[in-house]
């Protein structure tokens, strides 16, 4: 990269993902940390991670960077993404949006279509797609390896540890929602894009009483294939999916990225997915020099905006077909009161 085509970039947002994932990642280029701009109107983040990381300066409102940079990277709250997001676009500006691109699918066509009549890029960080068991997940099924998926059951338990800064998950703005929204964000993207489209909501539930949920449960069915979502954040158990074909099914582990068990004839074998990504670190460090390209206009993005539309109009569906789950340890009353 030479010095000439350097670009300015400005990270917007300084909370756990910027110090976590993006700032981590950006320190593998050591070119555009020096360039780089730290937006947040925190005066102690900006900071806390000016201390720790070389960059050019730090600024506590976005529109003081409107006419210096040359991309930006968005991750602040959810809420916030279309509202920053449409501002850089509609100047020309590509923009990196943290996922899920938007609260809701009617506010991610605002920032995909002002991408299109700006003829700029919206790239997004749905980035799981690259690491290697899920796109080789992609591959069988797209080739019909194992002929046609006819179930599916994609699982996550973890217990909510992020180190969140600003505490917007918690809050009452509806449009933080919960885990179906945030984590859930990569599970329905790997389901839509794994199926070649999006499903039909069959039935959904969550554990919400008005506020963010931490458990939900959704079942739907695209062609042949019946499948069912299950995600808790107060449960620690095996994070997995499991695809069951015609000839075979495949099973993986979430977090073990190099690996898919295969069960077919009645036997299990182990395929072994041979990629130099094996951690997250590796996957941030792959969008980040992504970007950096897109924006000297040499590589196309890995995943733009709408590509995982059809992702985010399914999560709109389960929330408007959510309906309270079964939670037996409250009683009836306290239910319907609530309720």
């Amino acid at each position: 990269m030479t010095r000439s085509k350097v670009p300015h970039i400005a990270l917007i947002g300084c909370g756990a993902i910027a110090e976590e994932y993006y700032l981590p990642a950006l320190a593998s280029l050591p070119e555009i940390m020096e360039n780089l701009i730290l937006v947040d109107e925190n005066p102690s983040r900006l900071d806390k991670l000016s201390a720790k990381y070389p960059v050019r300066r730090k600024v506590r409102d976005y529109r003081e960077v409107q006419n210096e940079a040359d991309g930006v990277i968005i991750a602040l709250p959810t809420g916030l993404h279309a509202l920053v997001g449409v501002e850089f676009l509609s100047r020309g500006i590509p923009v990196l949006c943290e996922k899920p691109l938007a609260e809701d699918a009617a506010r991610a066509r605002i920032l995909i279509e002002m991408a299109h009549q700006k003829e700029t890029e919206l790239v997004v960080n749905y980035l799981q797609r690259i690491i290697p068991h899920f796109a080789m997940v992609k591959q069988l099924l797209a080739s019909k390896t194992f002929g046609s998926p006819l179930k599916m059951e994609y699982v996550i338990g973890e217990i909510f540890n992020w180190p969140t800064v600003s505490g917007f998950y918690f809050k009452s703005d509806p449009s933080t929602r919960g885990i179906l929204r945030d984590r859930g964000a990569h599970a329905v993207d790997h389901i839509c894009w794994w199926l070649g489209g999006k499903p039909t909501v069959i039935s959904s539930c969550n554990d919400s009483f008005g506020g963010s949920e931490a458990v939900a449960h959704v079942e739907f069915e695209r062609d042949s294939c019946k499948g069912k979502l299950v995600m808790s954040w107060f449960a620690d158990v095996p994070c997995r999916f499991s695809i069951e074909c015609e000839k075979a099914t495949i099973e993986g582990e979430i977090y073990d990225y190099q690996k898919l068990i295969i069960s077919e004839n009645g036997r299990k074998r182990e395929m072994i997915v041979e990629s130099p990504i094996h951690t997250k670190l590796d996957v941030a460090r792959e969008i980040a020099s992504n970007f950096v390209a897109v924006i000297q206009k040499e590589e196309r993005p890995l995943v733009c905006g709408s590509d995982v539309l059809e992702s985010i109009e399914f999560t709109d569906e389960a929330y408007e077909k959510a309906r309270l789950m079964n939670m037996p340890w409250y009683r009836f009353e306290e239910v319907q009161d609530v309720a």
